[in-house]
């Protein structure tokens, strides 16, 4: 009998997030956060972060919270992949922006706090799915039953 596990609580709510930040890099890219279409950029507009977003962030991010809805092994490890991303690009995103500023407040602002979330998000998916990661890895595919009885059998040689 084979049966899985219904994620916790604060998974699922994790997997949510992880589908939209998902779809957010997914959209926001393809639109270049505003700037115009990723397929007709606006001539002096930097097409690294869009091109990793739609090629590395959104699908790693689509997986991670599939897997962890499902409580699966790899939904877990693509998680702290998808963690290390956020918190390496909003690394990057920070000292960009320290270096070369926002044109007003209201663009630092903009900028600033979904990388602020991203990072949190990214240090909740490490240290609390640190904390639960048995669920993950120690977990059978397939259980006895309670009613089910095992029988050994003494075969004299």
């Amino acid at each position: 009998m084979s049966f899985t596990t219904a994620a916790p609580l604060p998974v699922r709510a994790l997997a949510v997030t992880l589908a939209l930040f998902g779809l957010l890099a997914l959209f926001g890219s393809i639109f270049l956060w505003g700037q115009g279409v990723i397929f007709n950029p606006p001539e002096g507009v930097d097409l690294a972060f869009p091109i990793a977003d739609i090629f590395i962030n959104a699908p790693a991010s689509f997986i991670a919270a599939f897997g962890l809805w499902r409580m699966q092994r790899l939904g877990y490890v693509v998680s702290q992949f998808v963690a290390g991303f956020y918190v390496y690009a909003s690394v990057e995103i920070f000292v960009d922006l320290c270096q070369h500023g926002a044109a007003s407040t209201g663009e630092f602002i903009a900028i600033l706090i979904p990388q602020v979330i991203a990072v949190i998000v990214a240090c909740v998916l490490v240290f609390y799915l640190w904390s639960i990661q048995d669920l993950f890895f120690c977990r059978s595919r397939t259980r006895i039953n309670s009613n089910t009885v095992l029988s050994i059998k003494y075969v004299p040689s």
